[in-house]
């Protein structure tokens, strides 16, 4: 017999460390890929598992992430029970306080939990990139007659310093926990890799539901779970982790791992976006058996156009676009698009170039314009002959400048949106984040 799943997504943090994409925006909210949102990962999963009854749970800079659910996740309207609903913070606490940790999120908001009385309650993450077939997790609980059970995904010792590393007897019953170890223990059976933390938990309801209120009334507490509540559960023994690499997906090619990203920072944001710029990438957003769900706007096809190859002063005017995933609505005007992620309704025009760079919808890239290693958000404009990416000292007296490789000398520029130059179309599109 299937069990309840009641899904919850944390969907709260500030993601400081990605601004200035999340000066106006939620982390969950930036965009990514082209057409997606952050969010639209961890929701697809929930959805493509089985699960249609989740709440999102925001707090900081929430409202274009709220649009979001609202306009693209709406599926509550025909079948009782099935709802993805953003819940914004409400201070239910005593002291009328936000979020102090991930733990008091929940516990604020016990009494849509109690509501739904579920038999598991599925507590994620809303700001990784990866697919996962979160019933195969739920799957392994319930046969573990597991407490609670943490996905874990194998990283090589190396690199077990970066994350908050589980420690697991031989049947992945969890005996301690390591935060960012120097030296990490291995996972049983393989010395080359220890298993990190996802921060992604599948609870027995009753059980969190006392856990979380006895930890409310500890003073000492940070309330969070991998801090407070998992370590001081260790003793049960009956925790367990479950392998994300154990995780298969329909339709998935048995000879590629599972892909997970942290898109954290604005390094590994850009080069999560850039891995889907591969002929084959590792992970595939062109699997019919497991899609990648979000809010679609009715726009028309990219074109390219101009096929000149002598045009105005001998330069070419040829629209192209080479290792790149361009969206509906964009124009290529006489211009060059390569190795670059174009959202919807992206204009480049004549004689410019656009290499290495994520631009976000609504961006207009006029004439003569060079453009390499950038990320651009939304609304932005580019006057004609604007040069980014060539002159280190140039961008960073402009814009936000983050080293990509400092022994190679290549950095990577991020320019905000540009209020003064949206016209008036565009702000009819009101709060587009």
């Amino acid at each position: 017999m299937r069990q309840s799943i009641l899904g919850m997504i944390l969907a709260g943090g500030e993601g400081t460390r990605l601004a200035p994409l999340t000066t106006k925006r939620a982390k969950p909210a930036v965009p990514f890929g082209g057409k997606y949102r952050i969010i639209d990962f961890v929701l697809s999963n929930f959805v493509n598992s089985g699960i249609l009854s989740t709440f999102v749970i925001t707090q900081f800079r929430s409202q274009s992430l709220s649009e979001h659910i609202i306009n693209g996740w709406n599926i509550s309207s025909l079948i009782k029970g099935q709802f993805i609903v953003p819940v914004p913070a409400q201070m239910q606490s005593d002291n009328k306080r936000w979020y102090t940790g991930t733990a008091d999120a929940i516990w604020q908001n016990l009494h849509l939990v109690n509501d739904f009385q579920p038999e598991l309650l599925a507590v994620f993450g809303g700001d990784h990139i990866y697919k996962m077939d979160i019933s195969q997790m739920a799957k392994f609980h319930t046969e573990k007659e597991s407490l609670a059970t943490i996905a874990a995904i194998p990283v090589p010792i190396s690199e077990g310093n970066r994350f908050g590393i589980i420690q697991v007897d031989e049947n992945w019953r969890i005996t301690g926990f390591q935060e960012k170890p120097e030296d990490p223990t291995p996972m049983p059976g393989n010395p080359d890799y220890c298993l990190a933390s996802m921060g992604n938990y599948i609870f027995n309801s009753k059980w969190i539901t006392g856990v979380l209120n006895e930890d409310a009334k500890d003073p000492d507490s940070s309330h969070d779970f991998g801090n407070d509540i998992l370590p001081h559960a260790v003793e049960t023994g009956r925790l367990y982790a479950y392998n994300f690499y154990d995780n298969k997906i329909v339709g998935a090619l048995k000879h590629k791992e599972p892909y997970w990203r942290d898109v954290g920072t604005i390094q590994s944001y850009y080069e999560a976006n850039m891995d889907l710029r591969m002929a084959d990438p590792q992970l595939n957003l062109y699997s019919d058996t497991w899609p990648i769900h979000t809010y679609n706007t009715p726009l028309p096809p990219a074109k390219f156009v101009h096929n000149e190859e002598i045009g105005f002063q001998g330069k070419a005017r040829i629209g192209k676009a080479i290792n790149s995933t361009i969206c509906d609505g964009c124009i290529v005007s006489g211009s060059t698009v390569l190795n670059s992620i174009l959202s919807p309704e992206v204009h480049v025009h004549s004689y410019s170039t656009v290499c290495d760079s994520i631009l976000m919808n609504h961006v207009d890239i006029r004439e003569n314009c060079q453009i390499r290693n950038a990320i651009i958000d939304k609304h932005v404009v580019l006057e004609p002959g604007t040069q980014i990416g060539y002159d280190r000292e140039k961008d960073a007296a402009k814009f936000k400048v983050v080293d990509l490789d400092e022994k190679a000398g290549t950095w990577l520029t991020i320019i905000e949106k540009n209020h003064n130059k949206v016209n008036d179309k565009m702000m009819a599109s009101h709060l587009d984040f």
